[in-house]
């Protein structure tokens, strides 16, 4: 056992104690001397976020709470992982709901009970071979340094040393996340001209679409469920395409396989119980949300829109007793938690109005519209949409007409968010011309940027950040243009000097940014220009 390994610091989760001593028995054999303990999962979180583990030895079944899937699912929800960690799934049993629904969030691997020490040597050092050297990739990964990680991963990639394809895998998510697209392509077809890999051909899907050839990228996703039936994940993006090819029924069909598969997974019951509703498929809604409400109870990604999901389908099915019951759960369930009243006001306002009561309807919305007030400038755009639809539905269209348009403006550049708007106007009933509202909002975004990057280009600083300042007062959730300019602001005060005002006036747009999207792959630059800049006197 080599000095590296044993100065490892594991973790093992089980909710026996007489197993945890077998293991940690079996670790100390190996020469592991940083060994911790946890007897669940919440346990497990509390030590996963105060400490960094280089391994996770965790037991699916952990008793009542949380079980292993959902300690991995908040671990990488909520980047208690780095990239160089490794986490071992350990179960007695083998049923299908149950490793489909782990291998989601990709446990490096799993051991089946018992294991004796042979086994767990074998498994480590060959893990630690596949991360190895990784070190300096996951701290720039911490700090959102994507440039930093590939450029790494490049100098490790030129030794061609045993867990190549392992770090051209790893390139390519950095590359997809860094949107470096062309950079990602170059490597899925290198890759699948040598071998044919799924994760492989599933990126050059990814690239598709990102690149908006959604024909081609659907024709790639099924090509590949061909190849992989069981590879939920081109499900979920063959979906996707479908619905941006406006292909809304065969979507709801694609996830509809999709759970048969891996029944499991929260989000895309979730995702499946929205567009089976806005599809006009109540019953089909009422299943999967109440498979992703039962899902959520030990879930970190547990969230008051669960519950109000399944009011709305529970209502659009004329149980309206029952769904104004769950209503009531909505805010014991999230105690404190100002989101859960607003979706405790929109459900309540939408499940009135089924019921025909227009006046406690109009009293539930008032609600809602004081949460969003209360939030100010940066309320989330998810909000923002959700009070749309209820605005249409109670027949308010002018203010759903003037709330759409203001989210658009906000979320120009994210096709995902806005194909969820689009299927939010259909669910309402709503005879809005969204998809032209998003052209057309789109174009003014753009000519604003692409004007301020005209000007700064050409040093006329000043012009470029009054635009510029401007559009961001107007826009403060658009992410892009906050982005700009702060951009704007650090080139002119790299060449001219800055005074504390203008350095309080770029923080206040990059902590528009950290608050709406701090893992935005554009961030790191910003920030770090900012802390290089030192005001004048």
């Amino acid at each position: 056992m080599t000095d590296e390994f044993t100065n490892k610091k594991f973790l093992i989760i089980d909710d026996f104690s007489d197993v945890r001593s077998a293991i940690r028995s079996i670790l100390r054999s190996l020469e592991v001397t940083q060994i911790d303990q946890a007897r669940d999962g919440n346990d497990a979180i509390a030590q996963m976020t105060g400490k960094r583990y280089d391994v996770v030895l965790c037991d699916y079944n952990l008793g009542p709470g949380k079980d292993g899937q959902q300690v991995l699912e908040e671990a990488r929800h909520n980047l208690l992982l780095n990239i160089d960690s490794i986490f071992i799934m350990i179960t007695a049993e083998n049923t299908r709901d149950m490793v489909m629904s782990a291998v989601e969030y990709s446990p490096d691997s799993y051991l089946s009970k018992p294991f004796t020490k042979e086994i767990l040597q074998r498994r480590l050092d060959k893990l630690f071979e596949r991360k190895a050297d990784l070190k300096k990739v996951s701290k720039a990964m911490i700090v959102k340094d994507y440039n930093t990680a590939i450029a790494e991963l490049d100098a490790l990639i030129a030794t061609d040393p045993k867990n190549l394809p392992d770090l051209l895998k790893l390139k390519t998510e950095i590359c997809m996340t860094a949107n470096r697209y062309d950079d990602a392509m170059v490597i899925f077809e290198k890759v699948l001209h040598e071998h044919e890999v799924s994760w492989a051909r599933l990126g050059i899907g990814k690239v598709l679409y990102w690149k908006k050839k959604h024909q081609q990228a659907l024709e790639m996703f099924q090509q590949l469920i061909e190849l992989d039936p069981n590879l939920v994940t081109a499900y979920d993006w063959l979906a996707k395409t479908q619905a941006e090819l406006k292909q809304f029924d065969a979507a709801e069909q694609t996830l509809h396989a999709a759970v048969k598969i891996s029944p499991r997974a929260l989000k895309r019951q979730q995702q499946l119980g929205d567009l089976a509703l806005s599809n006009g498929h109540p019953e089909q809604a009422e299943t999967a949300f109440t498979r992703a409400v039962t899902l959520a109870r030990n879930s970190a990604l547990n969230h008051p829109s669960l519950l109000a999901g399944l009011a709305r389908s529970k209502s659009s099915n004329n149980k309206h007793i029952e769904a104004l019951k769950l209503i009531g759960e909505i805010t014991k369930s999230f105690p404190n938690q100002p989101e859960a009243v607003f979706y405790k006001a929109t459900a309540t306002a939408a499940v009135k109005q089924n019921q025909g009561d227009s006046v406690a309807a109009a009293a539930a919305l008032q609600s809602a519209e004081q949460v969003i007030s209360q939030c100010g400038e940066l309320a989330n755009s998810k909000l923002g949409l959700e009070l749309a639809k209820t605005y249409a539905q109670l027949g308010d269209h002018d203010k759903a007409t003037a709330l759409i348009q203001s989210v658009i403006a906000n979320n120009h550049d994210d096709e995902e968010f806005l194909m969820v708007l689009v299927q939010v106007c259909r669910e309402a009933g709503f005879e809005y011309d969204a998809e032209t509202a998003i052209r057309e909002i789109q174009q003014g975004v753009v000519k604003t940027n692409n004007t301020g990057v005209y000007l700064i280009k050409q040093g006329k600083f000043d012009e470029a950040i009054h635009l510029l300042h401007e559009a961001a007062d107007e826009m403060p959730g658009n992410k892009t243009i906050n982005l700009n300019a702060a951009k704007a602001m650090i080139i002119k005060m790299e060449k001219f000097g800055a005074s504390m005002e203008d350095i309080l006036t770029v923080r206040r747009y990059v902590e528009r940014v950290q608050t709406l999207a701090p893992q935005d792959w554009r961030l790191h630059e910003v920030v770090s220009r900012l802390k290089n800049i030192s005001p004048t006197a």
